[in-house]
């Protein structure tokens, strides 16, 4: 892995070094126009980490903001917290998240001044490496087909988003996610267990390749259980993880608010923000995105299916195998399960194209992350009335934007640096296609090419 890691570096090193340029220049930009505070968050429970231990898993954002200010760090400016309606929550990321931001924070000491850019510094050059990795899990397909370039296009600006734009976890939980993957191309299936586990351990949402690996290799299993002792080993110096759980199940007392447009919960359970306690009340428009993902599924399910003759003559444990694009095409809808889902979120499943076989059934995937996107934003106009009301999710989210219109002049410019980006390399790309077109007409016509 480490030498193609190494050979990959170099053949897109012109691309790399525009993209960490770009990257460099959005960082303060997206410092100024955007409130991180999933980064600032992290950053002062990295600092915390070697002042209270694992000890901070039982502290809420407002508790540790006040200690951590009564010792000189300046976190109680509202920024390093969460929201009111989420003042009560302990921290709830996993731990090798946890230890990444204490480990960062420790090799550039201090608070706010540069260590906020320099967080995002850090997730940005995580961010080059999944450019990287990527390019070698979609080897030729990058450059031949069309599916591939449209999914690398859309990982490139989210990836620029979640890293200089947002310094959220994301970058690391990926670059995990894809080492995993590209050990498993390899055939280390326990090294790319192992890996996975590190993976879900910062962030909960690559624990969906598990079910395929384990088909497909149940020995190596055992490396992912193994991996999951970096969690086990914290909770007896007193790490406690019940508000992951509580995260993680999406239940009413991780939060009240529903931020997720897709919730069928919110058919008969839209909360009145308004009231206290709060109320809920029926909306049946909330419906209207399921109705509408439901008959997708049904009149396009089929080509992920196993054929009959697939499964002829062959064991439990194979046609159980023969599932698994099945499997993968189902993933989307478990977005619309939980309560909390935000719009970044819908990329999290979006790199599984990768391991579909058929560039069909690998476009049809993608189409499908469209749908969904899609069904997320029909969904606020659906349940417009909850969602823009006050106090409500996108007033909270708005929130986050100081500059309010200006805002968007900041945005539009990250805009235009990643359009030129993704301009100038489907540009080079083009040109790479057309001069191998030209070699191989040469070629058939008999001429020598030096």
């Amino acid at each position: 892995m480490l030498s193609a890691i190494s050979l990959h570096i170099y053949r897109y090193r012109k691309y790399l070094v525009l993209t960490l340029v770009v990257s460099l220049i959005a960082i303060p930009i997206a410092d100024v126009l955007v409130i991180q505070r999933d980064r600032n968050r992290s950053e002062m429970y990295g600092e915390a980490f070697w002042i209270y231990g694992f000890s901070v898993y039982t502290m809420n954002d407002t508790h540790l903001a006040d200690s951590m200010a009564a010792l000189g760090f300046p976190y109680n400016d509202t920024y390093h917290v969460l929201p009111d309606y989420l003042g009560g929550v302990a921290y709830e990321y996993p731990i090798f998240g946890f230890i990444f931001f204490a480990i960062a924070t420790w090799l550039f000491p201090g608070a706010g001044g540069l260590q906020p850019l320099w967080l995002n510094f850090i997730l940005v050059l995580v961010f080059n490496l999944n450019l990287v990795l990527l390019s070698i899990l979609l080897k030729e397909k990058l450059q031949t087909k069309q599916w591939a370039r449209m999914f690398f296009a859309g990982y490139f600006v989210y990836g620029l988003i979640m890293s200089a734009g947002g310094g959220k976890l994301e970058p690391l939980v990926d670059c995990l996610f894809f080492m995993s993957m590209v050990l498993w191309q390899e055939n280390q299936h326990g090294k790319a267990m192992f890996t996975l586990g590190l993976s879900v351990q910062t962030k909960v949402y690559p624990a969906v390749l598990f079910p395929l690996y384990f088909i497909m290799n149940p020995v190596s299993s055992v490396w992912f259980i193994v991996s999951m002792f970096a969690t086990v080993i914290p909770s007896f110096f007193g790490a406690s993880f019940e508000s992951l759980i509580s995260h993680i199940l999406n239940t009413s007392s991780y939060s009240e608010y529903i931020v997720n447009s897709m919730y069928p919960g919110l058919i008969w359970g839209t909360p009145n923000l308004s009231t206290d306690p709060i109320s809920y009340y029926w909306w049946l428009p909330a419906a209207i995105p399921l109705v509408i993902y439901v008959p997708f599924m049904i009149f396009t399910i089929r080509q992920y299916l196993p054929a009959k003759t697939d499964l002829e003559g062959k064991s439990l444990w194979q046609k159980i195998l023969e599932l698994k694009y099945f499997y993968l095409y189902l993933l989307p809808g478990i977005l619309f399960v939980f309560r909390w889902v935000m719009p970044w979120y819908l990329y999290w499943l979006a790199p599984l194209v990768i391991l579909f076989d058929s560039d069909k059934r690998a476009s049809g995937y993608l189409k499908e992350m469209v749908v969904v996107g899609f069904l997320y934003a029909f969904g606020l106009l659906c349940n417009w009335p909850y969602f823009s009301g006050d106090p409500g999710p996108l007033r909270d989210f708005v929130g986050h934007f100081p500059l309010r219109v200006g805002t968007f002049l900041g945005l539009i410019l990250i805009g235009i640096l990643a359009g030129m980006t993704y301009l100038l390399w489907k540009w080079e790309f083009d040109r790479r296609d057309r001069k191998i077109k030209l070699m191989k007409e040469a070629e058939t016509r008999g001429e020598l090419i030096i």
